[in-house]
């Protein structure tokens, strides 16, 4: 994922200049629409999940389905944000509706070359294959946003006294250990179909120390972890925890420390070394 962010990043950043082919986008990029639903289409303020393919000539460089199992989510600025350069796919975004489809070209500049990986790196363009799957309006976002905290609020009380039944023994009738030492306390096992390894998870999670001390979590942030599962993105501990899960589980993970960081402090120190850790998850 890191390249993804990285990439993100220097799109936001580069210089839109304007194309001669095609249809020219508000900031200047080459645009070209395969399906026109007719439909309303997104609007500034507002958020957008697509399926999204990022290609340097033939290179695919992103992928959502690959990437996270399904869509990216964005948030198009609002009217009044105060922005120098709009990334392609906030453009395109401003020109479609649910169902539409469309590709978008952006020149490559020499910041946006040094992130692209090797056989890569003389694209002149990126090419954004883009299928917009569903439009968020502000008025929806707000209230969502307002659910989603309530639950989170909730939630973050419940996870607490959770650790302190585990820290008191009252759980261990109801926890499996595995070989590895990791611990697994299944809340509801979830009607989706089991992680697999090298396949794309999304998930929700609070992370603690076994005293109560939160060291992070996905809830504040309003956007979901995601990895490919078992290839070493995440601690040892929450790699294999999730492998066990299906989706739309809810469980907690106690991971001792050798599955964690071990020796070493994490976290910018929020997780001292030698620690211990509990995690709440819930697999999308």
């Amino acid at each position: 994922m890191k390249f993804i962010y990285l990439f993100l990043i220097s799109c936001c950043c580069a210089v839109a200049s304007a194309q001669t082919s095609g249809i020219t986008t508000e900031h200047g990029y080459r645009f070209f629409q395969h399906v026109n639903t007719g439909g309303p289409k997104a609007q500034r303020g507002e958020t957008i999940k697509a399926y999204v393919n990022i290609y340097a000539g033939d290179s695919l460089l992103s992928s959502s389905r690959k990437n996270l199992g399904g869509t990216y989510k964005y948030d198009i600025p609002a009217p009044d944000a105060e922005l120098q350069h709009y990334p392609p796919i906030m453009d395109a975004s401003l020109l479609m509706a649910v169902g539409d489809s469309a590709t978008v070209y952006q020149p490559v500049d020499d910041n946006m070359r040094s992130y692209l990986p090797k056989g890569a790196e003389n694209a002149k363009e990126l090419r954004f294959e883009i299928a917009m799957a569903q439009i968020i309006t502000s008025a929806d976002k707000a209230k969502a946003d307002q659910v989603f905290a309530q639950r989170a609020a909730r939630l973050k009380t419940d996870v607490e006294n959770k650790i302190r039944e585990y820290n008191t023994g009252l759980l261990n009738d109801k926890i499996r250990t595995l070989p590895s030492g990791l611990k697994l306390l299944v809340q509801e096992k979830g009607s989706g179909p089991v992680v697999v390894k090298g396949r794309p998870v999304q998930l929700h999670y609070y992370g603690y120390l076994p005293n109560g001390t939160m060291f992070d979590n996905s809830f504040e942030k309003r956007h979901p972890l995601a990895f490919p599962a078992g290839v070493g993105q995440v601690n040892a501990g929450l790699d294999e925890g999730v492998q066990l899960l299906n989706r739309g589980a809810r469980a907690y993970l106690f991971i001792p420390n050798k599955l964690a960081y071990g020796n070493e402090e994490a976290a910018g120190g929020k997780i001292p070394a030698g620690s211990d850790l509990v995690f709440y998850v819930e697999i999308l």
